[in-house]
């Protein structure tokens, strides 16, 4: 039998994540409902930046990977073996209650690739429903098809990282086969729920295909919001240099013409983070950058999901949470 959930479709009783083997005829996971860790977080340091503006999140994660990313911000529970991370036990039952009492809008499965304990955050994502929060992820993409069409049904949003367009490059750099499955999901999401790209940018490797990746995603979606992050000197990668923000700056302005929600974030005092509108120019939503993992909405121009100026539509999924003078309080109306 072989694995359904993403592209590797392993021959069971193996699998290359270490995560699942076959029990009773179907695909079981080895450790279901256990995770790495839990935290609160806010949507736009998902990223999240068309979605629930200003709401908190619950992020939880696991551990493993389908990949093997050179610059793995989160080797130590995505890479390393399973037997040297510390994990616990939460049902989804308690985990939608710890995100309840927390006061958050949402569940969102980060830190390692949601593929790899997917029963589980299906599972998760299903009680969310229940209480009426909302529930999503960021992924590698490298999932199949049946696995999309599952993730759909219970997902409210994805953030998929499409880390370059060249097979050679997901061969060396991710230790992926190919681009290929990314960017079928990819187009099979963008029409049918709320999707954010993220592309992480290692200097004079991939840096390049800027330009290719905005008219990728312009050709599917001119509103894709796409979030480019500069490569931080992690893993493999901890001896090369982040690329120069100020080229990459540049290109991101050019993007912007056919992609107008393009971001370029994940260091301090960026001004690309902001959203514009991409009839008469006004910022509509400004950001700040505090540290190289989290983003903080700062001011909120929009009226209905409408410029304010011009009255051109903007897409964005939820409501505009604010929480001004409730922190004192110990209010949250979200």
């Amino acid at each position: 039998m072989k694995c359904s959930y993403c592209e590797w479709r392993c021959e069971m009783p193996h699998s290359l994540c270490r995560m699942y083997t076959e029990k009773d005829g179907h695909i079981a996971e080895l450790y279901p409902h256990q995770w790495t860790t839990y935290y609160l977080t806010n949507t736009e340091s998902i990223p999240l930046f068309h979605g629930w503006p200003n709401h908190q999140f619950l992020q939880i994660g696991a551990f493993n990977c389908n990949a093997s990313c050179a610059y793995c911000i989160n080797a130590r529970v995505a890479i390393e073996p399973e037997e040297k991370t510390f994990r616990f036990y939460l049902s989804p039952e308690r985990v939608v209650e710890i995100a309840q009492k927390a006061g958050c809008s949402g569940i969102h499965f980060g830190v390692n690739e949601v593929t790899v304990n997917l029963p589980s955050a299906l599972a998760v994502a299903g009680e969310a429903k229940k209480k009426n929060l909302v529930a999503g992820c960021s992924s590698n993409g490298y999932f199949t098809a049946e696995a999309a069409e599952l993730m759909l049904a219970s997902f409210d949003f994805f953030n998929i990282s499409l880390k370059s367009l060249s097979d050679a490059y997901y061969r060396e750099h991710v230790q992926l086969k190919s681009v290929a499955p990314v960017l079928r999901n990819i187009e099979y999401l963008s029409s049918r729920t709320n999707l954010e790209v993220t592309t992480t940018v290692v200097d004079d490797v991939n840096d390049h295909e800027i330009p290719a990746i905005a008219a990728y995603l312009a050709s599917i979606d001119p509103q894709i919001p796409w979030h480019i992050f500069r490569m931080l000197p992690q893993h493999r990668m901890e001896d090369r240099l982040p690329p120069d923000i100020e080229k990459i700056s540049k290109m991101v302005q050019e993007c912007r013409k056919i992609l107008p929600n393009v971001y370029f974030g994940n260091y301090i005092g960026t001004r690309l983070i902001n959203t514009f509108c991409p009839s008469c120019g006004q910022v509509l939503i400004e950001r700040i950058c505090a540290n190289s993992c989290m983003v903080m909405l700062s001011d909120y121009h929009l009226k209905d999901n409408h410029c304010p100026y011009c009255g051109t539509a903007i897409r964005m999924a939820g409501s505009f949470c604010d929480t001004r003078g409730l922190a004192e309080k110990g209010e949250h109306t979200c």
